[in-house]
Formats: structure tokens, sequence, C-alpha cells
């Protein structure tokens, strides 16, 4: 099971979908298409407001020691910034309560072990590629599917140095706590959690398939991520995200599609506030035709990328 300081199960569903989107994805997206887009963009957005400006940046939300200094305007968005904006408290999910609440509905109890839920054949693939990967199986027998792909991901990620700790979305939160600025929650920690583990159980193991399938690649796509992420590709970080989900419309609509009309809500209420708004969402909300800047513009609204 992935954890991280203090013992505590790493996850949120923002991480989740950006490590299962790595893994996921069933075609490369080519690093040579961010030369298609406008040089020097960065994957952050301005929104005139009534009363100040929305700033739209899409997060990584799990980065590498090295990722830091962000861009300049990255940090001069966050400095004109009264207020910050995530898409959940992280200090809510790493607290016991919800810990306590992961483990509930991410593991099994008593005699029941994941090899009774999944097929023969995914049983077969799990243990070989636990062994690959030098894990304990056993372990990972007391992981309901669901919690099992994101732990194997997040830990094949750990091992490359990627850490949620580093995520834009920590640093952020942690920094804008210290500074006193006020901060806003999109949603619940728990909603989260009833994202993934409401999943049906056959869709939850093509999701620990994938995502075992996808072990040994998850290096090199994790660094075409991060390349589109940097240079601002749009198109390049929608095929990532958009190509798998496209395979399970319901997971689609339930984990982007909805929330993502949900946010857009809120962020209409924000736009009327005085004073500018940092907004730090996945990077995978901001894009596609049901993505959180498609819905402004059909809305009237014009985000400008930086």
């Amino acid at each position: 099971m992935a954890r991280g300081a203090g013992g505590r199960i790493v996850f949120s569903v923002g991480a989740a979908v950006i490590s299962l989107a790595a893994v996921f994805t069933m075609a490369w997206a080519d690093p040579g298409r961010a030369e298609a887009w406008e040089k020097g963009r960065i994957f952050l957005w301005s929104v005139a407001g009534e009363k100040g400006t929305l700033h739209l940046l899409g997060s990584i939300h799990a980065l590498k020691d090295d990722a830091y200094p962000l861009d300049d305007r990255i940090e001069q968005a966050y400095a004109k910034s009264v207020r910050v904006v995530f898409e959940a408290d992280q200090e809510e999910t790493a607290g016991a309560e919800m810990q306590k609440e992961l483990v509930e509905r991410g593991t099994y109890t008593g005699d029941m072990a994941l090899k009774d839920h999944i097929s023969k054949d995914t049983c077969r693939l799990l243990e070989e590629k636990a062994r690959a990967a030098g894990l304990d199986t056993a372990k990972l027998q007391r992981l309901r599917p669901w919690l099992c792909a994101v732990s194997l991901s997040a830990m094949e990620m750990a091992r490359m140095g990627f850490s949620p700790e580093n995520g834009i979305d920590a640093h952020y939160a942690a920094r804008a706590k210290k500074d006193g600025k006020e901060r806003v929650f999109l949603e619940s920690a728990r909603l989260q959690v009833d994202l993934l583990a409401g999943m049906p159980e056959d869709l939850q193991e093509e999701f620990l398939r994938q995502a075992l399938r996808e072990l040994e690649v998850i290096r090199e796509k994790s660094a075409v991520l991060a390349a589109a992420w940097k240079s601002g590709d749009v198109r390049a970080l929608e095929e990532i995200v958009s190509i798998s989900l496209n395979e399970h419309p319901k997971v689609r609509k339930d984990l982007f599609t909805e929330r993502n009309e949900q946010w857009v809500s809120h962020l209409e209420e924000l736009m009327k506030a005085r004073g500018d708004t940092l907004v730090i969402v996945g990077a995978g909300h901001l894009v596609g035709d049901d993505g959180i800047l498609s819905l402004l513009r059909r809305k009237g609204f014009g985000p400008v990328q930086q």
C-alpha cells in the first residue's frame, strides 16, 4: 500500500487520475507536438472577473524535487491572489478519520482477499508483475482492485522520484496556509474517495489490469505527461488523459464531466468576489470538450493562456 510521511496512505482522486492516466494511455503522445503551440506558453490561464482576475493553473499532482522553482508567471499569479482554490483539503485527506475510511473502503477484512474478486488471469498478471517489482503479493491481496491499481502506480512513480508532497497543489496549499491567504475547496475529501471506491468491481479490475500492463513503461509516459504540462501543450495533455477515459464513458462522466460542471458553477461565483483568485486543479480537468476551459468559453468567458 502506498504510504507517505507518518505512514499515511498517499491518496487523492486527482493524483489517482493523473497516475492512472499515465499508465492507462494505450497510445503514445508525441512530445514534439508541443511545438504546435505558441512557444513560451504554460499551463496557466487568466479570466477577467467583475472585481478581479481568476487565474487557472493546471496542476501535476506528483512531481520531483527539482521541479521547483516554478515559472515566474505562476509565482506572480499566486502573489497577486487573495485566495487560493483547491480541489479538496489535503489536510482532511491525511487526517485520521479519512485515513480510517480509506482503509475500510479500500481493503478487505476477514478471509476476503483480492484474488477472490478478480479473474485467475488477473491474479497471474498481478503475481508476475509484483514479483518483478520486488513487491509482497500477500500485502497486495488485502487491497480492493481500485486501491491496488492506484497503489501500484503510485509506488512506481515514487521509485522514479515523483512525490505527491512535491505536487503543485500540495506546494501551494502549504504556502497559502503559511501566508494567511484564504483557502477555498471545491469538494470534500470524502467525495473524492466515493468516486473511486464506488466504481463497479468489473471496472475496478480493468483499471488494475491496465495498471499492471503499463508498469514497465510508466517512466516514459510520465515524462511525456510532464513535458506536455511544462510546454503548455493542451492537445498533447488532452490526448494523454482522454484516450483511456474514452473507453470508459461512465468513469469520464463521474470523474471529469460532472465534477467540472459543478466546479465551474463555483468559479462563476468566485469571479464576482473582490481581488484575484488562483484556482489549482488537475491539468486534466482544464482540457477537452467537457473541460473547465471549454465550459467557461461556452458561458461567455474568455480564458487567455499565459
